[in-house]
């Protein structure tokens, strides 16, 4: 099994020590499987640290984020983006950016990994068994 980009200690430096540590384990190794494959996809070819620095620089922040996005929503609220209450004159709402407990990368995250723009890859045809 891949091992995680991100530690229970890294992840808490930046968010705070999560009330439910092993679920925060089990989503900061499902974050890092999300960001090898958008890794795979983009590259074409297996991770390997060190190979694009920019890519190795964000991805344990950005698989902090991913968990941390998961670990913000509430399980009782689970498939709401959008929670409001209201008393008296005085109303608060919260907007959770995972209702559904999903992992996924935006746009910024990409964009942090290294993994924008446009590639070129060239294929090179076998003829006549010269290859």
């Amino acid at each position: 099994m891949l091992a995680s980009f991100a530690s229970i200690d890294e992840y808490s430096l930046r968010f705070g020590a999560p009330t439910d540590v092993a679920r925060a384990e089990a989503l900061l190794g499902d974050a890092s499987a999300v960001l090898i494959n958008a890794y795979e996809d983009f590259y074409g070819d297996e991770y390997t640290a060190g190979a694009h620095p920019s890519f190795d620089r964000s991805a344990t922040s950005v698989a902090c984020m991913l968990a941390n996005r998961v670990l913000s929503a509430p399980i009782s609220i689970a498939g709401a983006t959008q929670f409001t209450q209201a008393a008296g004159g005085y109303s608060a709402s919260v907007s959770y950016g995972a209702g559904l407990g999903e992992l996924y990368l935006g746009k910024s995250d990409l964009k942090r990994l290294g993994l924008v723009g446009q590639r070129l890859n060239v294929l090179t045809p076998y003829e006549r068994d010269e290859a």
